[in-house]
């Protein structure tokens, strides 16, 4: 008789499930914060040759991307990814300038941060004011909130 009762599940069990949970969860946040709804119309499928800055900080609806943003933009548009590893369900984006609108400068705890509603859905993006500096001759003035 052995001296542990069979548990029976496999020993490889929690290897699998841990990285099966990260997925999920990525999932989950691309659709509680609207990244998902944003792909929909703004996917872009290989980089572009964007100048970005990388490690910002930001957010989507609900959820916060504390310093795993990547942020840049020229003529075609702002540019949007998510660092590795949590790209998971969350696709580059690349959004018309046109289609960010009413720009707000507000505090965010520390810093400040630029403020627009995006595409039909009209999702709240939030992103560090810092990022948005080089940008700012695409956008149109920012109103104090």
């Amino acid at each position: 008789m052995p001296a542990h009762p069979a548990s029976g599940l496999a020993p490889w069990f929690p290897l699998v499930m841990l990285p099966g949970m990260f997925v999920l969860f990525s999932f989950t946040l691309s659709w509680m914060g609207g990244w998902s709804r944003l792909a929909r119309d703004y996917r872009l499928d290989r980089g572009g040759g964007f100048p970005c800055r990388y490690f910002v900080s930001g957010g989507l609806g609900l959820v916060n991307y504390r310093n795993c943003l990547i942020v840049g933009g020229d003529a075609r548009g702002l540019y949007l990814a998510v660092l590795l590893p949590f790209r998971v369900g969350h696709p580059h984006l690349c959004i018309p300038w046109a289609d960010l609108q009413d720009r707000v400068r507000e505090r965010w705890f520390f810093r400040y941060c630029d403020t627009f509603r995006v595409g039909p859905d009209r999702v709240k993006l939030r992103i560090q004011s810092s990022a948005m500096k080089s940008l700012d001759s695409y956008l149109p003035a920012a109103r104090q909130a």
